[in-house]
């Protein structure tokens, strides 16, 4: 388990924050803030703060957590699956391809 130190979130109005990217399930979000790069988290009503600083000790950061949140989703999917260990279900960014739909006997929808 990675050992992060959140603490609360606090912006002045003139800051800008830049957030780039967002991990599965919204759970943390990579920003930029005032040359400093940072770890975001929701917490309740509040945002929370992790890994203030240098690009580089952020990202270990940020790649640690990210690591550790796609285990825990494996580990519950583990549980949901059937007996090989698939859910059974297509993902939702997956898109189903004309061709595939055709071969079902599925009419063209567009």
């Amino acid at each position: 388990m990675t050992l992060v130190e959140w603490k609360p979130y606090t912006r002045s109005e003139r800051d800008r924050i830049r957030i780039t990217e967002t991990s599965c399930c919204a759970a943390y979000e990579w920003a930029c803030q005032g040359g400093h790069f940072l770890i975001l988290r929701r917490s309740g009503k509040r945002y929370e703060e992790a890994a203030r600083g240098l690009y580089r000790q952020a990202r270990d950061t940020w790649e640690s957590l990210i690591l550790e949140h796609a285990r825990d989703h494996m580990e519950r999917q583990k549980g949901k699956g059937n007996s090989n260990g698939q859910t059974g279900r297509v993902p939702k960014n997956r898109k189903r391809s004309v061709r595939a739909d055709r071969d079902r006997g599925i009419p063209d929808r567009r």
